[in-house]
C-alpha cells in the first residue's frame, strides 16, 4: 500500500484504551481484587518483551479495572443483604439458589457471583430470611423466598 494512504499517527487497535473511560469507581470484594490482582501478576511475569497479545490486552484490562475499584468489606447490617453477602433463595418447588452479591468486575455467574447492579440484586438487597422476593431473569421472573443471608466463608 503506498504511503500516501496511511496516517502515521492513527494509533493501531492494540494501542487503544482497554476499556471506556469510567466516570465513578465500583465495588470489588477483597477476594474479588486479590484474584485480578494475581491474575494481573500473572500476565505480566509471561509476557515477552514488545508482545501485543491477547493476554496483555487482557492485562491493560485488568490495570484500569484495579484502578477504578475500591475494595468494600461485606454489608450485612441486621441480617439483611447487601454487598459482598450470600444470599440464599429457595422457589415454590423447594430448589434453593445461592447468590454472592458483588462488584460487576467480579461477577461470575457460573459461580454464583452476580453484580449487585443486577436485577436480580436489586431486589434481593435490603431483605432478609423469610423474605418473599419476585426476582426478575432473563428467562422468566422467579418468586422465592430468602433462605439465608450470610458472609461468604463465615461458616
Amino acid at each position: 500500500m503506498s504511503k500516501a494512504f496511511t496516517n502515521e499517527d492513527t494509533p493501531t487497535p492494540d494501542e487503544a484504551e482497554a476499556l471506556p473511560p469510567r466516570t465513578r469507581r465500583f465495588p470489588i470484594t477483597a477476594a474479588g481484587y486479590a484474584r485480578l490482582r494475581g491474575e494481573l501478576d500473572e500476565l505480566q511475569k509471561r509476557k515477552p518483551e514488545g508482545s501485543a497479545d491477547v493476554g496483555w490486552r487482557r492485562a491493560r484490562v485488568l490495570v484500569q479495572v484495579l484502578e477504578s475499584v475500591d475494595v468494600m468489606p461485606p454489608a450485612l447490617v441486621d441480617g439483611r443483604a447487601g454487598f459482598a453477602t450470600l444470599v440464599t433463595v429457595e422457589n415454590r418447588a423447594g430448589e434453593q439458589t445461592a447468590y454472592e452479591l458483588v462488584g460487576p468486575d467480579e461477577a461470575d455467574i457460573a459461580a454464583g457471583k452476580i453484580s449487585i447492579a443486577s436485577p436480580v440484586a436489586q431486589a434481593l438487597l435490603g431483605k432478609r430470611p423469610g423474605d418473599a422476593v419476585v426476582l426478575r431473569r432473563p428467562k422468566g421472573d422467579a418468586e422465592v423466598t430468602v433462605v439465608s443471608v450470610s458472609v461468604p466463608g463465615d461458616g
